[in-house]
């Protein structure tokens, strides 16, 4: 299996592994010999890029509790206020040299550090419970939508193949889908059923049992218009995850005379957890 179908950290789980590779980071600022003003540089432009990022994944009331981690107050300094003067010392210091209180630093990382611990725990309060199956799926996704750069390469080093040309319905999109899938996963089923309902059965173009993941294909067409495309990918939706190996959707629709005008916009919204709780991705290219 390729390295896309392996299941990866969500992104607030990244953010947390980088987080508490920052901690590391800033540790060593007050730690031997003082360091090279351009290794504090980084650390801060580090940490200020991550906090950033960070934010944009926490709701308001949150992000606010967040931030007020970076900032402290006069009373209790922030994390900011560290990465600026990581090695000025206590103010308490002795006429000798020594520090009554034990505490070298004016900032001491100790109080950094249980700072960081709190923004860690506020993301991981946030974090929602996304299965492998979805995390697969929305990674698939990425993948399908570059289908039409897959296309373009094929047909620039080989004109005399007319693969473009050659993609006039659903069937014939889906054996380059196939053959795309298989560079990916190694058990990729075609044309698979669900259950039957009412004595008649529903067929799914591709199943992914390896990873539970189904991946129906569309094209679009002069009779559909993005209604109608968005009505059918939620019945999709909808009956999809009566298949017994089916834990998310990937749908794709190819586009290749751009009828659709706002395909960014559909995929939004039909992207979703169905109300059966499996996950459902939209991708167009």
């Amino acid at each position: 299996m390729a390295n896309i179908p392996a299941p990866r950290a969500s992104a607030i789980a990244q953010l947390i592994t980088e987080s508490e590779e920052l901690e590391e980071r800033m540790a060593s600022l007050q730690e031997g010999e003082a360091p090279h003003p351009k290794d504090v540089g980084s650390v801060r432009a580090d940490y200020r890029v991550w906090h950033s990022r960070a934010s944009r994944v926490l709701p308001p009331d949150i992000r606010k509790r967040f931030d007020e981690q970076r900032d402290g107050s006069m009373v209790k300094p922030g994390i900011y206020r560290f990465l600026s003067e990581p090695r000025t010392e206590s103010v308490l210091k002795a006429a000798d040299g020594s520090f009554p209180l034990g505490q070298r630093w004016q900032y001491p990382f100790a109080n950094v550090r249980s700072r960081l611990e709190k923004q860690r725990s506020l993301l991981a309060d946030v974090e929602p419970e996304e299965s492998p199956a979805a995390l697969v799926a929305a990674d698939l996704a990425k993948v399908l939508r570059r289908f039409p750069d897959f296309i373009q390469v094929l047909q620039q080093r080989r004109p005399e193949w007319p693969i473009g040309e050659a993609l006039k319905d659903e069937r014939e999109l889906q054996v380059l889908i196939e053959a795309l899938l298989r560079t990916l996963f190694d058990d990729v089923r075609p044309e698979d059923y669900t259950p039957s309902r009412g004595g008649a059965n529903s067929r799914v173009d591709f199943v992914l049992p390896e990873v539970g993941v189904v991946v129906e294909t569309k094209m679009t067409r002069e009779s559909m218009s993005a209604k109608k495309l968005g009505e059918e990918l939620l019945v999709d939706a909808g009956r999809y995850p009566a298949h017994p190996n089916c834990e998310a959707i990937v749908a794709y629709v190819y586009d290749p005379d751009k009828r659709l005008q706002n395909p960014r916009g559909i995929e939004r919204d039909l992207t979703q957890t169905t109300a059966t709780g499996i996950s459902f991705f939209c991708a167009i290219s």
